[in-house]
């Protein structure tokens, strides 16, 4: 037993590399080799709630749903609750066992959806082809890693199959995540604007603060770069928190030069609601000033909801009984849109834009829209239009009921500097 982990019983690390490598080396040219890495979401939280021993129960129980496949060669338990291991197919029967491969995290979950009912059981699992048997199995486990990360906390993904793009991708990540950390720590990340505006009045009525890096050469990083590797290595918190205290800090200033500020929304990443102390923390900051909380709005992605939905509604309930309102962004993005309006405990819905885009293409697009925005009228909702491009979006939205629009035809993102100018100081369009 010197060579074979204590809870799971599979191998060790190092005596795992050894059988491997050499059962690759070994094998028959129509052997189809395949490396699948997999551990959980949110393990700490699973830990903190049903206790360690609950924790060790899952882990022995992906060991066994692992290693128990007939096509397993040999599997180990690198660490914590990641479980590795080696399979081999042949060539022809690669397609039908890709369709197992997908059934393996659903029916994992279901099996222990009961016993774990205060947390989403979820396994992130990266798969790598072996292209070539003579690769060290030390490289092929990276690949697999680097998938599995890729799609860690993604609830709507059973697996993702290594690919060269994702490679492309870690090296991104390689080089932004430096250029962020330099950027928080000199205070050099860029808070831009843009505005939200009523139709019927004319003006302003709110404003998203967004972000842009500036790389090595001064080239501004879009956020649709950077944003997804920074939620990948968990750094979106730090980013969401700069922003949040310099847009307290900005309002602060506004109201005291006595400018007409407007509600400004800030983003709240899903991973901030997995911290036990979120809405003290932020309350915290926030009793630093003194001013009204209309003026602040937390973002969150419609997505949020579809994972921990009761661990996230009570943070959120919280939030709100200090004043804050609560937008939820990207609605209509999802599958689960309408199954959430009930029960989401939120001021304003953000309709999204390529849903918006889509669905003003024809007659039955605008119908749905159309009774979209009568339901949320008819509740009290908030509405914001999103990706509002041309004159023609603006008329026919409006005239189905929502009168709050944020899109390039009223302005782009722009610097908080150029925002103050435009909007804060003059308050005209």
């Amino acid at each position: 037993m010197k060579n074979k982990d204590k809870l799971t019983g599979l191998y060790l690390f190092d005596e795992f590399i050894n059988v491997a490598s050499k059962r690759l080396i070994e094998a028959d040219k129509d052997a189809l080799f395949v490396l699948i890495s997999a551990d959980f979401s949110k393990f700490k939280y699973i830990n903190r709630v049903y206790s360690y021993s609950a924790g060790d129960k899952l882990i022995k129980a992906l060991a066994e749903a692992i290693a128990g496949q007939e096509e397993c060669v040999v599997a180990c338990r690198p660490y914590s609750d990641h479980i590795i291991g080696l399979f081999e197919y042949t060539k022809t029967d690669w397609e039908e066992e890709k369709e197992k491969l997908k059934n393996l995290e659903e029916d994992f979950c279901k099996a222990h959806k009961k016993e774990y009912s205060k947390t989403s059981v979820h396994l992130n699992i990266g798969v790598c082809l072996v292209e070539d048997n003579n690769e060290p199995i030390t490289s092929i486990i990276d690949k697999a890693n680097i998938a599995r990360r890729s799609v860690k906390g993604n609830y709507s993904v059973p697996y993702c199959l290594y690919t060269q793009k994702l490679q492309v991708l870690k090296e991104a990540e390689s080089r932004l995540i430096p250029i962020f950390e330099k950027a928080l720590e000199n205070d050099e990340i860029l808070v831009y604007m843009q505005p939200k505006i009523s139709v019927k009045k004319g003006g302003i009525r709110g404003a998203e603060a967004l972000t842009r890096l500036v790389d090595d050469d001064g080239e501004l990083i879009p956020p649709e770069i950077f944003i997804p590797v920074l939620e990948n290595s968990g750094k979106v918190i730090d980013l969401d928190w700069y922003v949040m205290k310099y847009i307290f800090k900005k309002i602060d200033e506004w109201l005291a030069e006595g400018r007409n500020v407007v509600p400004i929304s800030v983003n709240l990443s899903k991973l901030h609601f997995y911290h036990d102390s979120l809405v003290e923390d932020i309350m915290r900051e926030f009793e630093k000033y003194d001013f009204s909380p209309e003026y602040v709005e937390f973002e969150v992605t419609e997505s949020v909801f579809f994972e921990e939905s009761e661990l996230i509604i009570d943070k959120i309930e919280q939030l709100r009984s200090h004043g804050f309102k609560i937008s939820v962004d990207d609605f209509g993005a999802g599958y689960s849109s309408l199954n959430l309006i009930g029960i989401l405990p939120v001021d304003i819905i953000k309709l999204d834009k390529g849903f918006i885009k889509n669905s003003l293409n024809n007659k039955k697009g605008m119908d749905i829209i159309k009774g979209l925005i009568r339901i949320l009228n008819e509740i009290e909702m908030d509405i914001v239009c999103e990706g509002v491009e041309t004159k023609d979006e603006e008329k026919i939205v409006y005239e189905f009921g929502c009168d709050a629009m944020q899109g390039f035809l009223y302005d782009r993102p722009i610097p908080i500097d150029t925002f103050e100018d435009k909007y804060i100081l003059r308050q005209v369009i």
